[in-house]
């Protein structure tokens, strides 16, 4: 009955120790975007909306022709408008490129490609409930971490 208990202390131990290991891996690499949600939350662009929903990336400079992007879903409902605010790290001196889509079609991004324009925000009037897209990416493909968060501005 010892042995066994010893046996089970180690390995809730050890459990515990590579949790604790691969949370602080995650952690790490988040703690920039945790303090720049923050800053994204008192940005004029969000203005009277209520937030709803942040998403945080770390971005490694692209090394090749192909740019580097974190996507993500999420729903969205019919005859809501939605409004997404972006902002880079201070240490980046590239622009965050935030793209709205689905499946079959592009719905909006904060960045105009014709001429390089980049916007701290869109605003989004959802004609459909569905599953949409969100990618973050930087337009130079430089490194950093930016932050996007989603609110909700009102129905139409």
């Amino acid at each position: 009955m010892v042995d066994i208990r010893k046996t089970m202390v180690r390995l809730f131990a050890t459990a515990s120790v590579c949790v604790a290991m691969l949370m602080g891996a995650k952690t790490s690499s988040a703690q920039c975007g945790l303090a720049l949600k923050d800053e994204v939350m008192k940005m004029k662009e969000i203005g009277q909306s209520t937030y709803l929903k942040d998403f945080r990336v770390r971005l490694e400079p692209v090394t090749t022709s192909k740019k580097q992007k974190e996507e993500f879903s999420i729903l969205l409902n019919k005859g809501t408008h939605y409004r997404f605010t972006v902002k880079a790290d201070s240490a980046c001196t590239d622009q965050v490129v935030l793209k709205l889509y689905d499946f079959t079609k592009f719905y909006g991004s904060n960045y105009d490609e014709s001429d390089g324009m980049s916007y701290n925000s869109f605003d989004f009037f959802c004609a459909k409930t569905q599953v949409y897209y969100i990618s973050l990416s930087f337009a130079a493909g430089k490194e950093g971490c930016a932050a996007a968060i989603v609110s909700y501005v009102g129905n139409y």
